[in-house]
């Protein structure tokens, strides 16, 4: 990836093309974690991509360059959220019928998508971060800023509400 994004940087379309290809369905399922409408989704994923372009010679490190996206993804999501009525932000069960139609991913991720999604916002993205993108929990604390003890907390939080949720029979 380093390469890549080396390439990139000297404003190579294709190398950037294939950076952006290689995160789609992560920055993607992060997306789906803050913001429910496809169609914001894809604004904000847009946005993410454009600046990326953009400030891609800014990045100092190239080793980072996901890390470095997904914070952009982050930011891009909590302005795009802050913006719109909060009312206008919900979950709907035909949703997933669009989720399927997206390219590559498989049924495990509907899964994940449904399960979290009675989570709080801050649960969700850590839940995505660690198990879906296998990020470490100092990883997300850096990308987050927020203290690694935290996330942790945060993390077995949201394991029990999901085991409760499961022992309920939320998801039988």
């Amino acid at each position: 990836m380093e390469e890549l994004v080396a390439r990139a940087k000297k404003k190579d379309e294709k190398a950037f093309d294939e950076l952006i290809l290689s995160v789609k369905k992560e920055i993607y399922l992060i997306a789906k974690t803050k913001l429910k409408n496809e169609e914001d989704i894809a604004d904000v994923l847009q946005e993410t991509i454009y600046y990326c372009y953009k400030n891609l010679k800014k990045l100092k490190n190239n080793k980072i360059f996901k890390t470095w996206l997904i914070k952009i993804l982050i930011n891009e999501c909590n302005k795009f959220y802050n913006h719109k009525n909060k009312n206008n932000i919900s979950f709907e069960e035909t949703e997933i019928e669009n989720y399927i139609g997206i390219e590559d991913n498989s049924f495990s991720n509907i899964g994940f998508d449904i399960l979290i999604r009675n989570l709080k916002e801050d649960e969700k993205i850590i839940m995505t971060l660690y198990y879906y993108s296998q990020y470490s929990t100092k990883e997300i604390s850096k990308i987050l800023k927020i203290k690694e003890g935290t996330i942790r907390s945060k993390l077995s939080r949201a394991k029990n509400k999901l085991k409760n949720q499961y022992k309920g029979g939320l998801y039988e």
